[in-house]
């Protein structure tokens, strides 16, 4: 059963609130550290909330960025409004973001919104980068909120008040930060959501969430930063990532998709296990395969996910289901011939029919990316291996004397000849497939080095 972990962390939650292009995504990334929103002087770049967490002393902090209010009422537009809302709602505590170089109405507007959270709430006024932004900082006094803080996100001035200030606002609730029991690492699992544009990416993350946490809309590339959360299932804690949805690189054309993009491809890195999330609708393509060759190069386990199958009549009934299904298996085998180790499963994000298989797929690949062999095992099947079929090599003498075990997730072999030169590479796909089958490796991918010894 998936759980959310909304309801039991225990961490402190900042919300940075405020209009488009006040600095809100550059206020993140100066508290935490590291660029991890993406900043472009396109207003509205930041849509779902971007989350981070930092310690402030001996308090932990989940800190969210959020996309920024307008007035405008555009689909994507009134999203944002209403997620921002239910984001004020659930935080601890509001930084509300306005801009030393005055007050619009817009910014008027939103404040008088959030004027019912006051207590929870300080007003930090931005890009206060010299003496002469400070000067106009006053006015802002006139609105009557208790806390405020000038600070220039962009220089890192005054950073350091507003961590007291935001300490001072969890003692004042009587916050404690405490003890969050700790998952191990082997029990807590990194998902990463990939697939191209309006294929039910953020529909999954939301099901798997059980909240409306990533914004979905009938406009592709509505996602833009990755989105994460977390949420237990079957004693496991999983941690999901949300991230833009990935075209070709010859229909990137705006810097902010350029940004999305690649920190798709960088979630990669971050990732135990890809959902390759494919429209079952559109099939397959080309991009599918080259963003699946891309993780599975990099040692990650693989779900090939065929969303939107509830398009589809009941597969019982024999009709275009089981055809289609028949298609697409055969087109996976075709475009993916060195993939057969990856699942491909069924599912239909929105009502959320297959989810629990994907899981238990999930658990399989992470149980058997962090596999680890014995190595007198190993060694006494690679005698029955070579004995079944002998290394191809007449009239020469090539041995393998000694296989280990190298690492786990991405999982490796190390297999040590006495002869490198005349050791034949194609051999190392009889020992993949062994090891596949008498080891338990089926789901995943694996890496064989050849050493002489």
């Amino acid at each position: 059963m998936i759980s959310s972990l909304n309801t039991e962390a225990k961490i402190f939650q900042v919300a940075i609130l405020g209009r488009a292009n006040v600095g809100k995504s550059t206020l993140f990334n100066r508290l935490l550290g590291k660029h991890r929103a993406i900043t472009h002087a396109t207003p509205g770049v930041t849509r779902d909330g971007v989350e981070g967490r930092i310690r402030i002393k001996d308090l932990e902090v989940t800190l969210l960025d959020t996309g920024g209010y307008s007035r405008d009422q555009g689909i994507i537009e009134k999203r944002i409004a209403d997620k921002v809302t239910m984001i004020a709602d659930g935080c601890d505590l509001i930084l509300l973001l306005v801009e030393a170089g005055g007050l619009s109405a817009e910014d008027l507007d939103f404040l008088e919104r959030l004027r019912r959270y006051e207590e929870k709430l300080i007003l930090v006024v931005n890009k206060v980068d010299g003496e002469n932004q400070a000067l106009n900082v006053g006015e802002f006094y006139t609105l009557g909120f208790q806390h405020l803080i000038p600070v220039s996100a962009a220089h890192g001035r005054n950073i350091e008040a507003l961590e007291e200030g935001i300490y001072e606002e969890a003692e004042r609730s009587g916050y404690t930060g405490a003890d969050r029991p700790e998952t191990s690492r082997e029990k807590r699992i990194r998902l990463t959501i990939l697939g191209k544009p309006n294929t039910g990416k953020s529909t999954l993350l939301n099901k798997f969430l059980r909240t409306e946490k990533s914004l979905v809309t009938e406009i592709p590339g509505t996602t833009r930063d990755p989105v994460e959360g977390q949420f237990h299932y079957r004693g496991h804690e999983l941690e999901v990532v949300d991230t833009a949805g990935i075209r070709r690189k010859s229909k990137v054309r705006e810097a902010v998709e350029y940004y999305s993009v690649n920190r798709s491809i960088k979630s990669i890195e971050e990732a135990d296990v890809v959902l390759l999330v494919i429209d079952a609708v559109e099939g397959i393509s080309d991009q599918d395969k080259k963003i699946a060759s891309l993780a599975a190069r990099k040692g990650r386990g693989i779900i090939l996910v065929l969303n939107k199958w509830d398009r589809f009549a009941d597969e019982e009934e024999g009709g275009e289901a089981k055809r289609r299904w028949r298609e697409v298996r055969d087109r996976t085998c075709f475009l993916f011939p060195t993939l057969g180790f990856a699942p491909i499963l069924r599912i239909s994000a929105l009502s959320g029919w297959g989810t629990g298989r994907l899981l238990e797929a999930v658990l399989a690949i992470f149980g058997q990316l962090n596999r680890k062999v014995a190595t007198p095992r190993l060694n006494q099947l690679l005698k029955t291996w070579v004995g079944e079929y002998a290394l191809p090599v007449r009239g020469r003498n090539v041995k393998i004397r000694y296989a280990t075990q190298t690492g786990v997730n991405p999982v490796r072999f190390l297999f040590f000849v006495n002869n490198l030169k005349g050791y034949p590479k194609r051999y190392n796909q009889y020992l993949i497939g062994r090891i596949r089958r008498d080891l338990g490796f089926d789901k995943v991918p694996l890496f064989i080095e050849v050493r002489e010894s």
